[in-house]
């Protein structure tokens, strides 16, 4: 802690659990913090059980489909103090006693969701599914001139100078090369972006942007997080159901995956469809004005269910087997400060070969350099019981050849593999317990033999370094892009 305060960096460990940034204003209010802290002894106090939520200081924010949601049965989970729909209980229409904000008793095994995510998880892979993913936060940057593109350039590392309508995945990295932010770019004019990062960056992202804002006010910064509503339109038929309540070509040739259009759909306008759904899957998420959200929703909903597209809604469980499955990172559970993109596999969005400075370009050119000393891994459990033995929730030692080598960071299980997966970092320690360089034929030649510890009990696991092949579930010519 001294360290942090003194050179505006954490030592080697993640502080994110004592850092400010991880709240919002309304987490001073003294009727929520009353009532809350009257929870917090029971609640550390008791088992830790995974994915345990609070009771009180609940349906606090909220998106305007949330009573929609509610009654179609969705489970809500909280972050950032906004109800997030973690998945639908197919019982819970029929039944008045389910709590939806509640999660079922705690065990450490398979969750009482199972089926009810696998459902979702086939219908965003063989149909089409609407996620409600308003809770991500939301940033409006411009300038008169090219001065957002100059800040934009050294905040970030990829390069965002991109023609107008394109989607940029991104990081901004601090001094050392790691992870301050990881957000997506859209260009919505010359000089005008939209920036989307993840719930619980909200506070920590606003505050990176504008300690480096230009002195003499030339960009403009906006948290505009409260403004839009956000739907992922998800699956392979998410082409069909779109094409037939809007009058724009979406077709991959004239709408192709990274980009961004303003549309119409029904009787609503200016709504930001963006094709990328962050699971690989064709679809596209749509920032839709607040007001026009429950006609959008109840207007797809409508449509999918007129034209026997399969539609259903799915939560964030289902969108977490599908990025883990897929070997997606995740800020603030893959990744953190101390993470750089050579050790997750992001050094492709690294604008190295530009003449551009960026902050944390010379820290990553002298690891690009020297190598790397940790690398993030999947694993797919190999020996594991479904229904008897405990499954992986995260922070699991990992161990190479009978010597530890890490943790994982998420876990989840793979509906199209029908395995469990976890995803973690890997060292190689020599004797002495200092970490050496680390390179992927370390991990996949030389019949390296990886296991995971859970719950006491050791599982060997199979390694992958690269997002596996997992065809799709139906035909489709869809491929999403890497080029940005």
């Amino acid at each position: 802690m001294s360290q942090w305060i003194s050179t505006e960096h954490p030592t080697e460990y993640n502080m994110w659990s004592s850092d400010i940034r991880r709240f919002i204003n309304l987490h001073n209010n003294k009727k929520f913090l009353k009532d809350r802290v009257k929870e917090v002894p029971g609640y550390t106090g008791s088992v830790p059980y995974p994915l345990k939520e609070f009771k009180q200081g609940r349906r606090l924010r909220t998106s305007p489909l949330h009573l929609r949601l509610e009654a179609s049965g969705a489970q809500f989970v909280e972050q950032m103090a906004f109800e997030r729909t973690a998945w639908f209980n197919s019982n819970s229409i029929q039944d008045d006693f389910v709590d939806n904000y509640d999660t079922p008793l705690g065990t450490f095994g398979k969750p009482a969701w199972f089926d009810d995510v696998k459902r979702e998880y086939w219908g965003c892979r063989n149909a089409v599914c609407l996620i409600d993913m308003t809770s991500f936060a939301k940033f409006d940057i411009k300038s008169i001139g090219r001065e957002v593109v100059d800040y934009l350039q050294y905040m970030c590392s990829n390069d965002i100078d991109k023609g107008i309508g394109t989607v940029i995945h991104t990081g901004m990295q601090n001094k050392n090369g790691g992870f301050e932010n990881d957000c997506s770019l859209v260009r919505i004019d010359h000089n005008h972006f939209f920036m989307i990062s993840p719930t619980n960056q909200q506070t920590r992202a606003l505050a990176w942007l504008s300690k480096h804002l230009p002195t003499d006010g030339s960009v403009q910064l906006s948290d505009v997080t409260s403004m839009y509503t956000a739907i992922n339109v998800i699956g392979p038929r998410a082409k069909d159901l779109m094409s037939d309540l809007t009058n724009t070509s979406m077709t991959l040739h004239d709408f192709p995956s990274m980009t961004n259009k303003i549309i119409n759909l029904g009787y609503a306008s200016d709504i930001m469809a963006m094709r990328l759904t962050h699971t690989a899957e064709d679809g596209w998420i749509l920032y839709i004005p607040n007001e026009y959200a429950l006609h959008v929703y109840d207007t797809l909903m409508s449509a999918g269910q007129d034209q026997d597209y399969g539609i259903q809604n799915a939560g964030y469980f289902a969108l977490r087997s599908l990025r883990i499955e897929r070997f997606f990172a995740y800020w603030g559970q893959d990744m953190d400060v101390h993470t750089t993109p050579l050790e997750c596999n992001r050094d492709f969005r690294v604008k190295f070969e530009m003449a551009a400075d960026f902050i944390g370009k010379e820290a990553l050119l002298k690891q690009k350099s020297q190598g790397i000393k940790r690398k993030f891994i999947q694993l797919f459990i190999q020996g594991h019981d479904l229904e008897t033995d405990p499954w992986p929730w995260g922070s699991e030692p990992i161990y190479m050849n009978g010597k530890f080598a890490g943790m994982t960071t998420s876990s989840t299980y793979g509906y199209s593999v029908d395995k469990l997966i976890c995803l973690g970092f890997v060292q190689d320690f020599d004797n002495s317990g200092q970490a050496k360089y680390i390179t992927n034929d370390t991990i996949m030649k030389g019949g390296a033999q990886f296991e995971v510890d859970i719950a006491g009990k050791w599982y060997g696991a199979r390694v992958g370094i690269l997002p596996p092949k997992i065809p799709p579930a139906v035909s489709d010519s869809y491929r999403p892009s890497t080029v940005h």
